[in-house]
């Protein structure tokens, strides 16, 4: 029997499903393959970046680590550096603080000594931050430059007014106090332009006599507004000169002053004249009042003589005319009082009402 067409072409149809399924089986293999292969790759991939992501924590991680060991060095270094520093500056201070001590009552400006104080001060204030780590080198440094100009500044003035106390005549002080004159003397013959002097030839200052044409200023009082006190003279035999009311004053304390000691104040110097001023600013520096400035000038200022054991702070004279002095109106001014920078016993004022 001759195979219909039909029966022909199954066996064709059936070897080309198988061919078809073939192809497909094998496009489906590659295609997993392919899949398995991009998984694969990206799974290196990933690994890769997980590896560059932890090298790069890791290497941050030891810039930090260095960071923090560099400033920890270098913490320890300025530590060293700042202790040095103090170290080096603790002679300076004592140094300036040994002046400050030996200039008490030596200068004669004590606003020197102030602002060595004031220097000494802030040095000390940054050495004391320095642990907190509020001071640095350099400002502790710059402090104590201060204080040591500060110093300079001091020591220069000590100079110069030991200079001038140096060049002050001498006075004296009497074992026992002479008697003052019965009544005043004529003024000795002056010597050394108008003034007299010691056996050194060091310059005597006494009172001012007052001249007639006078214009009234500091210094140059005329005779008419003076007194010339009644009792008593200097110890060279000069006549004393004051304001007449304050002159007035001083003789009713006088009275008062013989009543409980038994003899009269001693008087050193009373009325200056401006051209003495003068020669004693030149002769004294600092230990001198400014020309037309002195209490002096104006008659109203009393020195009782410079006998410390007499008239010192502290002695029974003393005292007295500190508590008494005022019911007459003379008066210690506060300025020369013990522990005043200038101290001076023998220095009084008239201004009535004023205790000090």
């Amino acid at each position: 029997m001759t195979p219909t067409r039909g029966g022909r072409r199954r066996p064709l149809l059936i070897a080309l499903g198988a061919l078809v399924l073939a192809l497909l089986v094998a496009l489906g293999v590659t295609q997993v393959r392919a899949d398995r292969a991009a998984a694969a790759r990206a799974d290196e991939a990933r690994a890769v970046a997980a590896a560059q992501v932890a090298a790069d924590v890791a290497r941050e991680r030891a810039v930090r680590e260095s960071g923090v060991v560099h400033a920890a060095r270098q913490g320890q270094a300025q530590a060293r550096e700042l202790a040095a520093t103090v170290a080096s500056v603790a002679p300076r201070d004592a140094a300036a603080q040994a002046v400050l001590d030996a200039s008490a009552g030596r200068v004669a400006d004590e606003s020197v000594r102030s602002a060595l104080q004031s220097a000494l001060d802030a040095l000390r204030a940054q050495v004391a931050a320095a642990p907190q780590g509020a001071a640095t080198s350099a400002s502790i440094l710059a402090a104590a430059d201060a204080v040591d100009a500060a110093s300079a500044t001091v020591a220069a003035a000590q100079s110069a007014w030991e200079a001038a106390a140096a060049k002050a005549p001498a006075r004296a002080a009497p074992t026992a106090r002479p008697a003052a004159p019965a009544a005043p003397a004529e003024e000795p013959a002056p010597a050394a332009g108008g003034r007299p002097v010691d056996a050194a030839g060091n310059v005597l200052w006494v009172t001012s006599v007052p001249t007639a044409d006078g214009d009234g200023s500091n210094g140059n009082l005329p005779m008419s507004a003076m007194c010339r006190i009644p009792w008593g003279t200097d110890q060279l035999g000069y006549a004393q000169y004051l304001r007449c009311d304050a002159a007035e004053a001083l003789t009713d304390l006088e009275a008062a002053f013989r009543a409980a000691f038994g003899e009269s104040i001693a008087m050193d110097l009373t009325y200056r004249s401006y051209a003495d001023q003068v020669a004693m600013k030149q002769a004294l520096g600092p230990l001198a009042a400014k020309p037309g400035t002195s209490s002096h000038g104006l008659g109203i200022a009393l020195d009782v003589q410079e006998w410390p054991d007499v008239y010192g702070f502290g002695t029974r004279r003393y005292e007295w005319l500190v508590a008494n002095g005022p019911t007459y109106g003379w008066y210690a001014p506060a300025r020369v009082r013990a522990g005043a920078t200038y101290p001076e016993y023998w220095h009084f004022e008239y201004g009535p009402g004023r205790t000090s």
